[in-house]
This record gives C-alpha cells, structure tokens and sequence, in this order.
C-alpha cells in the first residue's frame, strides 16, 4: 500500500502543478493538445493499439490540458463548482456500481495489459501489480488545482484536493480490501467523491487563510 500511496501522492502533485507551470498557456494550445490527445485515445481505445507506455503519454496530455481548459471555463466561485463536483461524483458512484471494476490505484496482479483500456487509463507498473487512475480523474485534478490558482491561492493549496483524494482513496480501498463483495467496497472505488472531499479541505484552508490575512491587515492598521 504504500509504494502504491507514494505513487498516487507523486502522480496527483505532478497534476496540480501544471496549471502554476501553466498559468500563460494560450486556450488555442491548450485545445489543440486535448483536442488531438482525445482523438488519439478514441481511435486507440476502439481499435485496440497496444502502444504502452505511449498511451499513458497521451491519456496524460490530453487530462492536464483538458484539466486547465475545464478550470479556466468554469466559474471560479465555491458553489458552481461544487455542484459540478456533486454530479460526477454520483455520475462516479453509478458507473463503478454498473462496471465494478478495478479500485482507483491499487495494485493487481497483471496477466498482460488490456489494449484498450490503457487509452482511458494512466498506469504504472509496481512491483507485484499497477497503479492504475482513470484520465477523468487527472482532468478534475487539474481542473481543482487551475480553479484555486484562479482564486488567488498558493500553489499549496492548490495541492491539496488531489493530495487528499489519492490518500483517503488509498485508506479506505485498503480497509476494505478484505470484503470486495460487499457494496461498500465496489462503491469505495469511486475516486471523484474523495476528491471532492480534498477540494472542500482545500476550500477551507483557503478561508482560514484569507480570514488569518485579513485579520493581520485589520490589527496592522489599528497600530
């Protein structure tokens, strides 16, 4: 488990950020990246073109461009975007309910790579398994961390969605790992929920932080 959390942790940071790296992208590139990168990845998926690990290069480019193209059009207020994140994240409960398949990031006995799956997927090889996260997850990651750079906050805050999305994922995949019949396990797979769990933490280290300047400023002013 913990080789596997290093690697979700790592991989999630890495997505968040990209928008600070980012932050001048023009929108024409930025559609031009996702727009190919999805085009490669529907013809891959269909046809079925085992092309790892050059699939997992474009699965990466099309989520971090689509991330900041996603964070830029939404509005960056609390609610608008938090109801966004309440309907993928039921969207995500169904569709894990429907497929039950593999838990975002845990680590699975490989009998050979599926050559279709890989081109919705961003895996990496670990001893003993993969790390496996779906493209729709790197894209909501970016897009929280581009919606926090919007706001004014730090980088660090930025983070922290992702950071403490893979990390419940992981812990609570892991307790449960032991009764993956039950519908608490098929539904703990679902990653999009903890992740909008890390972005309210997010939402709310930035008000605690926001409230802490605007009090420094306040007792600044009156001496």
């Amino acid at each position: 488990m913990v080789v596997r959390l290093l690697t979700g942790l790592i991989v999630a940071i890495g997505c968040a950020t990209i928008p600070w790296l980012a932050a001048r992208a023009g929108r024409r590139a930025l559609g031009t990246i996702s727009g190919l990168g999805l085009a490669v990845m529907v013809v891959g998926a269909i046809v079925g073109v085992a092309l790892y690990p050059l699939s997992d290069v474009v699965v990466l480019a099309f989520a971090l461009a689509g991330g900041i193209l996603l964070g830029r059009a939404l509005p960056p207020r609390f609610r608008p975007f938090f109801l966004f994140l309440i309907a993928l994240s039921v969207l995500d409960f169904v569709q894990v309910a429907l497929t039950s398949g593999p838990a975002p990031g845990p680590s699975i006995p490989s009998s050979g790579l599926n050559p279709h799956l890989i081109w919705v997927n961003f895996r990496i090889g670990l001893p003993g398994g993969h790390f496996n996260i779906g493209f729709v997850d790197l894209l909501l990651i970016t897009a929280m961390s581009e919606y926090f750079r919007r706001r004014g906050q730090p980088f660090v805050i930025g983070i922290v969605p992702g950071v403490v999305g893979v990390a419940l994922a992981e812990i609570v995949s892991d307790l449960v790992s032991t009764n993956r019949s039950s519908v608490v396990a098929t539904l703990a797979q679902a990653l999009i929920p903890y992740l909008t769990a890390g972005w309210l933490v997010a939402n709310l280290a930035g008000l605690a932080r926001v409230t802490s300047l605007w009090r420094s400023a306040f007792w600044r002013s009156r001496s």
